[in-house]
């Protein structure tokens, strides 16, 4: 059997008593408990500030003014100094000839580069640098730095930049690319035999690298002159387009024909187009790769060998597009057996 707990009796005096209700100056305590926390601005929220009697507030133009005053300060100081830079730049663009501007930039480049190369020199040579070292260094800084100075930094620079630019012919165009990449690749194996020499590589190993190099660019010339003739041919008109157009059409259908003679055309068949297209897609990857990646054309190829080649190469392309179009029963249909 359970007993009940006996209630307890009520209390003798309010929970509220003991509470503080008023501060010692004798203001009102609306929340006791915070009376204790200081107030902490808030980051972020404005808190206005009312402005006394008399206070005047600085205008915007003064205010302006005044963060201005510092860059006036310094233009003014440089202004002088600006004026006749561009000054002398635009009347020696007016009054100088072009050989003159030319001779006058050769000097002050030579000038340049003389005075880097002392500083360098007299830096390597307080870290210990020998005679041999020094004539190895000038020798890859020679090839490293241009003969002239490739454009100038300035107006004059510009406007002659632009007027060459806009002058020159296709040939001139050709011409300077051309110059530009063999520089940047003479600078280029320059900083490799630097480094090479750097990591320890002999006398030997570096003339053998040059051999090959060499063998190399012979390669690509050939193979750039080559190009070149091609796309000289391609000026034609419209007549020679349609030449062109029926050459490749009888070539494809040789192909075709070769390949269903060798049974690529019934074996692919039941696969339907969708594995001709395929078929189609890895013969034209394989057939650009072996005319120089498109570069040469079909109706380009001449020769009995080159064209017995051409056709077995493009037997995979023309026997999956046989497939896509469905020109099976057409190829059945010939009396090639």
């Amino acid at each position: 059997m359970t007993t009940t707990p006996p209630i307890p009796p009520p209390p003798s005096e309010p929970p509220t008593v003991g509470m503080p209700t008023r501060e010692p100056a004798g203001e009102i305590v609306t929340e006791w408990w915070r009376r204790e926390i200081p107030a902490q601005p808030v980051p972020g929220v404005h808190i206005p500030v009312p402005v006394e009697a008399g206070h005047v507030l600085p205008s915007v133009e003064a205010a302006a003014a005044a963060f201005w005053a510092p860059a006036g300060k310094l233009f003014a100081e440089q202004a002088t100094a600006i004026a006749s830079q561009v000054g002398e730049q635009v009347g020696q663009f007016l009054t100088e000839t072009e050989p003159q501007r030319f001779a006058r930039q050769q000097v002050e480049y030579e000038a340049l580069v003389d005075a880097q190369r002392a500083e360098r020199d007299a830096a390597f040579a307080a870290a210990g640098e020998t005679a041999a070292q020094r004539a190895e260094r000038h020798r890859v800084e020679k090839i490293l730095t241009p003969d002239r100075p490739l454009h100038r930094d300035d107006l004059v620079g510009l406007v002659d930049m632009l007027g060459a630019r806009i002058t020159e012919t296709p040939e001139d165009r050709a011409a300077r690319l051309e110059t530009e990449r063999e520089t940047a690749k003479r600078r280029a194996r320059a900083e490799e035999d630097a480094r090479l020499a750097a990591a320890g590589e002999t006398p030997e190993q570096r003339t053998k690298r040059h051999r090959q190099q060499q063998l190399a660019d012979q390669r690509e010339a050939k193979t750039r002159a080559r190009r070149q003739r091609r796309r000289a041919a391609r000026a034609a008109g419209p007549s020679e387009r349609t030449w062109r157009f029926r050459r490749w059409c009888v070539l494809t259908a040789i192909s075709a024909t070769a390949g269903y003679m060798t049974g690529l055309v019934q074996l692919i068949t039941p696969g339907g187009p969708y594995v001709g297209l395929l078929l189609a897609a890895f013969g034209w990857a394989l057939d650009l790769h072996m005319r120089d990646r498109g570069r040469l054309r079909v109706s380009e190829v001449t020769g009995p060998f080159p064209l017995a080649l051409l056709v077995l190469a493009r037997i995979p392309v023309a026997s999956g597009l046989a497939v896509a179009l469905g020109l099976g029963n057409v190829l059945a249909a010939l009396p090639l057996y």
